[in-house]
């Protein structure tokens, strides 16, 4: 009995070792790729973010019409607009820019905070916070705040607005 009592604990500390060092292995492994895929979700959040940025300043140089250049063309594509109580697809969308760009001599939009967080290596939520002086072209400033949120696509040629929501700020 004694000799079976020497063992045991023996046994149990090699046991308990070994536990420890697969235990100690998993961690290393999950820690590593979790790092990996925390480089890839940085990439992907400045890509993003070179696309918005890269979007309010053609807004500045082009007028709206530069906006269509960033939505998403396809059947998936939705947006619900400030005051609208539904969505509206891609076709509603583009002729309200066509149709509305000519009264706009000028648009400065500025997000004051960005959430950008991948879903996957194609798909990103976002949210921000932007602060917008518009000048018609009858001369008057229109200055207002909103909250864009919804989900990007990776596309061919870039980063596009899938879907989302415009709501403005009091």
């Amino acid at each position: 009995m004694i000799t079976f009592a020497r063992i045991e604990p023996i046994n149990l500390k090699l046991q308990t070792m070994k536990n420890f060092l697969i235990a100690l292995n998993l961690f290393l492994l999950f820690s590593c790729a979790q790092n990996e895929n925390g480089a890839v979700n940085d990439d992907l959040q400045k890509e993003i973010k070179s696309t918005i940025d890269n979007y309010y300043n053609e807004l500045r140089k082009e007028g709206l019409v530069a906006e269509l250049k960033y939505l998403d063309s396809s059947n998936r594509f939705f947006w619900v607009p400030p005051g609208y109580m539904n969505y509206a697809n891609y076709n509603v969308i583009a002729a309200a820019i066509k149709r509305n760009a000519a009264s706009l001599k000028s648009i400065d939009n500025r997000y004051d905070s960005l959430l950008i967080i991948p879903l996957t290596n194609d798909y990103a939520q976002f949210v921000m916070r932007t602060i917008s002086t518009t000048i018609r072209a009858d001369g008057d400033s229109i200055k207002s705040a909103f909250i864009e949120s919804g989900v990007m696509v990776r596309r061919k040629d870039g980063w596009k607005f899938l879907s989302g929501q415009t709501s403005l700020l009091q």
